[in-house]
């Protein structure tokens, strides 16, 4: 009885398995079956919009903090927001336009024609600050595509707050 018991469940399981892996193969956006770190899922959603090796992120110019406040306040950059979209709508620099790091590829193709109009003019790329890395990501991403003027302000979203300046959230 035990034996058949075991037999039925581990042949529930096994079709599970199959099934779940075939949806996930046919779905539009599949989940990795093997981790893949940031920098991974990024090159590989790059690699589906141009052939050239991306760069490394250490390569990227920063900004301090007193040049992002002048850029924003005269609209002399195009700013973007590399946090998730969850927190761009919560929240966000005045101005910015939301280039998720997880999202690059689908945020990428509908910012196209705006991001277009910059790719010779400046762009400072943020993210929540400290330790993380997206900002860099996305702005190796932007200049492995072709982008020339493009710079990370590495106190992110964390400074820019702490400083008390203004911000403003996503217009539903």
């Amino acid at each position: 009885m035990f034996v058949r018991d075991l037999g039925g469940v581990a042949a529930i399981f096994a079709i599970s398995m199959l099934a779940s892996a075939a949806l996930n193969r046919v779905s539009g956006r599949p989940m990795a079956l093997i981790y893949q770190s940031p920098e991974q899922r990024l090159s590989a959603e790059l690699s589906r919009l141009v052939d050239t090796p991306p760069i490394y992120p250490s390569e990227v110019p920063t900004i301090e903090l007193a040049e992002f406040r002048k850029q924003v306040e005269n609209a002399s950059a195009l700013i973007l927001d590399a946090r998730s979209a969850s927190f761009y709508e919560q929240a966000h620099v005045p101005g910015a336009l939301n280039l998720a790091r997880d999202e690059f590829a689908h945020d990428y193709q509908a910012l196209k024609d705006r991001l277009d109009t910059f790719r010779d003019k400046p762009i400072v790329v943020y993210c929540t600050g400290g330790s993380c890395r997206d900002s860099r990501l996305v702005a190796a991403a932007l200049i492995s595509l072709g982008f020339s003027d493009v710079k990370v302000f590495a106190g992110g979203w964390d400074e820019w707050t702490q400083a008390g300046l203004p911000t403003e959230t996503a217009k539903k």
